[in-house]
């Protein structure tokens, strides 16, 4: 059962679902964003001082859609400021958040249902334009670490045991941003990257077919997000799924990539990540 209550959040019009033991704040004034998630604890980082910014772009934090460009994971319009009020729809056992369309007539809309201890996001993009649109769709998660706190990408789950193991490293991205070949931080094991951060920046994309990202803390559990993988699909700098490690550790985002799409007018494209709280 989804129980949901309007309230608001750092002073932003939401709404707070329940489910069992797990809450989840969805802030609709501006986004749409997922604010808050866990048990006794939220998994998510939050900018409250809003001190993180770019230009009129502010991180604000939690869980956001982004758009990745065929050829660049980032762009322009990647840092496209999210800060209209959405339309909000309240549907038994659903939550439906619709920005409207930004600059370029893309429209994000985001879409929360839970089965059994599973919660489902489905991600939005259309094209409200009369042009052609092409993209892929990017779920960016700003999870907080605590210093115990340790992060783990499943590289098992792929059709044979000879596949490519795809790991891209950004050297240098967003203008002063960079991040190490050899990193301390990251470490492969025969079946998981493992990471550990310790206060350097740093970066990977991965092609991971279980499409999996993992977050233990031994005081708020386990966090788990996924994203279906589909063989074959053209991803960003081909891979699925990436982590970036934040100066200071202030923050780890955890993120998932859709097969890039073009758009005709009216069309949309989705993409669905589960998440976990246990």
């Amino acid at each position: 059962m989804l129980e949901q209550r309007a309230e608001t959040f750092a002073g932003l019009a939401a709404t707070r679902l329940t489910s069992g033991a797990t809450t989840m704040i969805v802030v609709h004034e501006i986004g749409p964003r997922i604010a808050w998630f866990g048990r006794r604890e939220s998994f998510l980082y939050w900018d409250a001082d809003g001190r993180h910014r770019r230009g009129t772009w502010h991180l604000r934090g939690g869980h956001r859609l982004w758009v990745a460009r065929p050829g660049a994971d980032e762009s322009e319009e990647t840092y496209a400021p999210d800060d209209a009020a959405c339309h909000v729809a309240r549907e038994p056992g659903r939550l439906v958040v619709t920005a409207p369309p930004d600059a370029a007539r893309i429209q994000k809309s985001l879409a929360v249902t839970v089965r059994g201890e599973a919660w489902i996001i489905t991600h939005s993009l259309r094209n409200t334009g009369d042009m052609l649109w092409a993209g892929g769709a990017w779920g960016l998660t700003c999870s907080r670490p605590d210093p115990a706190t340790h992060y783990e990408v499943p590289l098992d789950g792929g059709p044979a045991g000879w596949d490519v193991l795809t790991v891209v490293i950004p050297r240098r991205w967003g203008g002063d941003h960079t991040a190490r070949v050899v990193d301390p931080q990251i470490q492969f094991t025969e079946s998981a990257i493992l990471v550990r951060p310790d206060g350097n920046e740093g970066k990977r994309m991965v092609s991971a077919p279980r499409g999996t990202l993992v977050m233990r803390d031994p005081q708020r559990g386990c966090f788990t997000k996924s994203a279906p993988y589909e063989l074959g699909a053209a991803y960003p700098c081909g891979t699925n799924v990436a982590f970036y490690l934040a100066p200071r550790a202030f923050m780890v985002e955890l993120e998932t990539m859709s097969p890039m799409r073009t758009l005709y007018p009216g069309q949309a494209l989705e993409h669905v990540e589960t998440w976990t709280a246990t």
